[in-house]
């Protein structure tokens, strides 16, 4: 499983992701550590992709993954130790986390497809 860094992506390559899938971000300036997120990817069937992204403590943290509508998607946030903090494991491809982490410190950020073919999603963090 391959983990993509939404920070050292967009820093190093301003978005300009190597991958054949169009992504956007827009930097942000309030009490975040990294910049706003908002791209488009694809899950493969029966896969996860795995994010990182550097939230800041006490401040809400939200992570929302928009689907096409084809399979079930669920999204997992753990913290930097292996720890589930929140999930969105419903029966649709809809998903929205929300959370106040307790300290800095890199998430990921887990989109799992439950369906037998993929999903193009669109990755939110305000």
């Amino acid at each position: 499983m391959m983990t993509k860094s939404l920070f050292t992506a967009c820093a190093i390559a301003l978005c300009s992701f190597t991958s054949a899938h169009a992504a956007q971000t827009t930097a942000d300036t309030n009490d975040k550590i990294g910049p706003s997120i908002n791209l488009y990817d694809k899950v493969l069937a029966n896969h996860t992709d795995t994010w990182t992204y550097t939230f800041r403590a006490n401040s809400q943290a939200r992570v929302t993954v928009d689907g096409d509508g084809d399979t079930d998607l669920d999204l997992y946030i753990y913290d930097e130790n292996d720890n589930l903090i929140t999930k969105d494991d419903d029966g649709i491809d809809y998903c929205v986390c929300t959370w106040t982490p307790r300290w800095t410190g890199q998430f990921k950020i887990k989109i799992v497809n439950r369906g037998n073919v993929y999903n193009r999603y669109q990755l939110i963090i305000p």
